[in-house]
């Protein structure tokens, strides 16, 4: 009797944990939806719904795989009104312009300063502690650059040009002298430096890999008869691998011989028995990263995916869907557990690669193509640019949103705002209390 006493109460507890957070993470949801499409003009209001519905989420009584996207995208949208510059009508978070098409951003040694390129033919450094500031020109041409490549060390940048060459540029200046550029006139299809060396590696247009020095000389190590969109270089043993515009990753071993694509047998596997109808097909390879650890490829293609593949042991780990156009950019966070994806769909994606049933923060405030994403050195911060010309920055934790709208909103809801957006039943409690 006792046993069946306790077995029932038992029983209750756990069907009221289920009933409280199922009942929590629905009025999460509702709440950063109701922020979500409130108007700008009610900018305090808006800002203080999606505040309160992050405390609730906070508070962890909350199903963690689909709430997180909501408090994430109802946070910023309520932190782009506070403080809105409607002169130059920009959100807080819009870095500057360009004149055109940004087309890469990348970071250096410095943890505060990063890199922008265009097709205007400029590269600009830029204060990420002082987003508004005036950004120095780094460099400036002519022609258009296609993207920027940052060495190991932080002192030499790459500009690949469209359809013509390149230009190594120091990026620590002497005042005692100009800065000193390099510039190899030999057209190339991608480039990028070899990680530990003085030396980078480029695809002419005419298909050789070609190793050069930063003296200009120069060694073949190998030969491609397709178009290649990206180079990547693993710096664990030095192999060289191809993102090519008809879908193949090619690779070449130390001492650069070519080898098969180390997808090209499970392609095959999947085209014969076709898993779960998913066809994989010929889609170009635009970019590719290599994970922190050196054991994960990321593969970004046009179809709007990106597959992660297994380097030690060669075979598959999953395939990311979401975007709904081409993955123009892809980069693993410092710690390898977070991929930034950006992509022609317009928009940016934090993909949590700890768990797959986890729905990725969406960045879409750009109102053009998304070229080019990064991750600052810290992992804390996301940059994005693309065709809209602007920059943006992203905090990875919605708590700076949060943080931000206490810090400039001095009331918390009233009563009776808590009655309509939070519910009479639930006990009122202030809002920015901590």
């Amino acid at each position: 009797m006792r046993f069946l006493i306790t077995t029932t109460l038992l029983s209750i507890a756990i069907f009221t944990n289920a009933q409280t957070s199922q009942t929590t993470t629905e009025l999460v949801m509702s709440m950063s939806q109701r922020s979500l499409v409130m108007p700008g003009y009610q900018t305090e209001l808006k800002a203080l719904v999606a505040r309160q519905a992050y405390e609730f989420w906070k508070e962890g009584n909350v199903e963690p795989y689909v709430s997180h996207l909501n408090v994430y995208q109802s946070l910023y949208e309520a932190n782009k009104y506070l403080g809105y510059d409607s002169v130059r009508n920009m959100a807080y978070n819009q870095v500057g312009v360009h004149s055109n098409t940004v087309t890469s951003v990348v970071f250096g040694n410095e943890e505060n300063h990063y890199y922008s390129s265009s097709t205007d033919g400029k590269i600009l450094k830029w204060d990420l502690a002082n987003p508004r500031a005036i950004p120095e020109t780094a460099y400036e041409s002519d022609k258009i650059i296609q993207s920027i490549e940052m060495s190991n060390d932080g002192k030499v940048l790459m500009a690949i040009f469209y359809q013509e060459g390149l230009a190594l540029i120091p990026t620590e200046k002497n005042p005692q002298e100009d800065i000193q550029v390099l510039e190899d006139p030999q057209p190339v299809q991608a480039a990028t430096f070899i990680p530990g060396e003085r030396k980078y590696l480029m695809v002419a247009k005419t298909g050789e890999l070609i190793l050069k020095g930063f003296d200009a000389q120069s060694e073949q190590v190998g030969k491609t008869a397709l178009k290649v969109n990206q180079l990547k270089v693993d710096e664990q043993d030095g192999t060289i691998y191809a993102g090519t515009e008809q879908g193949v990753l090619e690779a070449w071993e130390k001492p650069y011989k070519v080898k098969e694509s180390p997808i090209d047998d499970i392609m095959k596997n999947w085209r014969k028995q076709s898993y779960f109808g998913y066809e994989l097909g010929s889609f170009a390879i635009n970019c590719l990263d290599i994970s922190p650890d050196g054991n994960t490829l990321a593969i970004g293609r046009d179809r709007g995916d990106v597959i992660l593949w297994d380097i030690p042991n060669k075979n598959l780990i999953r395939i990311i869907s979401g975007h709904q156009s081409t993955v123009t950019d892809i980069q693993f966070n410092p710690k390898g557990d977070l991929l930034l994806t950006t992509s022609r769909d317009g928009t940016a994606r934090i993909w949590d690669l700890t768990d797959s049933r986890k729905l990725p923060i969406i960045l879409n405030d750009h109102d053009d193509w998304v070229f080019t994403g990064s991750f600052n050195p810290t992992g804390t911060q996301v940059i994005t640019g693309g065709g809209d010309e602007f920059i943006r920055t992203w905090p990875v934790d919605p708590a700076y949103f949060a943080f931000r709208i206490c810090a400039m909103i001095q009331r918390p809801l009233s009563p009776d705002e808590w009655d309509e957006f939070v519910g009479k039943d639930i006990p009122y409690s202030v809002t920015c209390s901590d």
